[in-house]
This record gives C-alpha cells, sequence and structure tokens, in this order.
C-alpha cells in the first residue's frame, strides 16, 4: 500500500477513533480510556512486527535515532493523554480541529528543522488549515 494511501486510512482510522472515544469518554475516565487503546496499540504493533519478522530490541542502538524514537514516546504520551483529558471535557468540534493543526506544526517544522521544500502552496495551505481551526473552534 502506498504511503498515501496508508495517510488516507490513518486519517479516516483517526476521525473514527476520535467520536467513539469522545461517547465512550462520557463514562469512562480518560485515564482508563488512554491505558485501553495503547494497550491494544501495543498489542496490534507487536502483532504487525512478529508478522513482518520483526525483532524490537534488535532495532533500537544507544545512538541519536533511538533516542530520537524513545523521546517521541514522551512527547506521544504529553499529546494523547492532553487529547483525551480534553476531550473528555470538551466538545469533540474544537477539540479535534485543534489537535488536527499538529499536520501544520509538522510541516512548519518540516520546512524550519528537516530542510523540506518551501513552497507557496504549503504556507498557503497552513494558512488556510489555521484559518479552518479558526472557523471550527467558534
Amino acid at each position: 500500500m502506498s504511503y498515501v494511501a496508508l495517510a488516507v486510512l490513518a486519517m479516516a482510522a483517526y476521525g473514527t477513533t476520535a467520536t467513539l472515544l469522545k461517547v465512550g469518554l462520557r463514562t469512562v475516565p480518560p485515564e482508563t480510556a488512554a491505558v485501553v487503546t495503547n494497550l491494544i496499540l501495543v498489542g496490534a504493533a507487536l502483532g504487525l512486527a512478529v508478522y513482518r519478522g520483526q525483532t524490537i530490541v534488535g532495532q533500537l542502538s544507544w545512538g541519536l535515532h533511538s533516542g530520537l524514537v524513545v523521546l517521541s514516546g514522551f512527547t506521544l504520551s504529553v499529546a494523547i493523554l492532553s487529547y483525551y483529558i480534553a476531550l473528555s471535557r470538551g466538545p469533540a468540534s474544537v477539540v479535534m480541529p485543534i489537535f488536527g493543526m499538529s499536520m501544520a506544526f509538522v510541516a512548519v517544522a518540516g520546512m524550519v528543522i528537516l530542510g523540506e521544500e518551501i513552497k507557496a502552496t504549503k504556507v498557503a495551505g497552513i494558512l488556510l488549515a489555521a484559518g479552518a481551526v479558526l472557523l471550527l473552534t467558534r
């Protein structure tokens, strides 16, 4: 499957996840929901690794890249726990668009930090995304 098809699948699955989660959080505390959903994620990732013949520990070293993966685990924890708590407290139609602005954050980081090509269309897309979030959260 191409990376574009996988990204579309991820978008649809995450949108579905947010909707299901918002309803579930009516009676399930966000911390409990985070543990349950992420245990399922870990199980799925382990299953995929076994299916693909990957080892988990064997793929890591004490180098920069493995350190960045570990650091991203911490930032992901902050992101997901904050998102779950926000979703338990506020409307999905406000929380999810704000959370979704991570795409614009990554686009800016890609251009500024990772040296990816800066194009007028990318800059316009970031501005339009910010405008869309502003309109969706009103």
